[in-house]
Parts: C-alpha cells; sequence; structure tokens
C-alpha cells in the first residue's frame, strides 16, 4: 500500500471509524455528529469554548483550505478571522443539515485528493509554506481529532 493511501485510510477512519462509528482514538467524527440537532450544535457554550456548530464550521473551513494548499494553490488564510472562527448562532434543522453537508463534501474531496496522490506530491512543498503536503495531511488529521475530542466533550455537556 502506498503512503498516500495509507493517509487517505487514516483520514477516512477518523471522520468515519469503522462499522461501530469508533477510530483509533475514540469516536469518529461522522458518528459522533449523527444525532446532534440543531439545537445541541448552537447551544450557546461556555465562555472561552465553541460550539458544535462552530467546531464543525471550523473544521470544514480549514478541510477546504488544506485542500486547496494542497492541490498547490496559494491561499491566505488568517487566523481568527470570522471565517476561521464564525460566530455561534441559533441554526435551523435544515441550516445544520447543510453544515453537516459541506462537512461532508470538504472531507471527501480532500480524502479523494489523498488518494489520487503520488509519492512525489506527498513530498511536495506546500506552497508559502515551511513545510511539505506529509505534514500538511498528518497536521489535518491531528486537527480534526483534536476537534473530535472537544465535540465529544460538548456533546456529554449537553
Amino acid at each position: 500500500m502506498s503512503e498516500a493511501a495509507r493517509i487517505a485510510q487514516l483520514y477516512r477512519s477518523v471522520y468515519e471509524g469503522d462499522n461501530t462509528g469508533e477510530a483509533w482514538h475514540g469516536p469518529a467524527l461522522k458518528p459522533l455528529l449523527k444525532d446532534v440537532t440543531a439545537e445541541q450544535a448552537s447551544r450557546a457554550p461556555v465562555v472561552g469554548q465553541h460550539s458544535i456548530l462552530q467546531l464543525v464550521l471550523h473544521i470544514a473551513y480549514w478541510e477546504e483550505i488544506e485542500l486547496r494548499r494542497f492541490l498547490g494553490e496559494v491561499v491566505n488564510a488568517p487566523l481568527n478571522t470570522p471565517d476561521d472562527w464564525p460566530s455561534n448562532r441559533k441554526v435551523s434543522e435544515p441550516e445544520w443539515q447543510g453544515v453537516l453537508s459541506r462537512l461532508q463534501t470538504s472531507h471527501l474531496a480532500l480524502r479523494k485528493a489523498i488518494e489520487a496522490s503520488s509519492e512525489e506530491q506527498l513530498r511536495r512543498q506546500v506552497p508559502g509554506k515551511n513545510h511539505d503536503n506529509y505534514v500538511l495531511l498528518h497536521g489535518t488529521i491531528d486537527h480534526c481529532v483534536y476537534h473530535t475530542a472537544q465535540i465529544a466533550l460538548l456533546k456529554k455537556q449537553n
């Protein structure tokens, strides 16, 4: 199995999990979000924390950015902007389903790009950055795991 295939498999695992919804670190993101309602997702978080809605939008946003970077685009994406961390707001169930759809779309697009990549592309430096695509992808996976854990904790509080 190629390194790109292994990375894509790991990325799929942290998002989808196995047939019980588990990944190597605990609950995978998609199964964790399966029963979250719009009300739960947009529930006002404790001061200094983010809501489930904000975390999901944040993950999707960075998957979109990292896909563009992985494909060779120079992307200026400053931290702590409204795109990076949108304000929390109450959303309807259809809006929440749209957010989940955005997450699914961003995840699948990046995973397909990883699956189609070559070993050379993994070694290619990310334009405008001091790291290569291999580091970018592992950072993206770590980012997803980190925020998945935050979502799991927020679900327990709800």
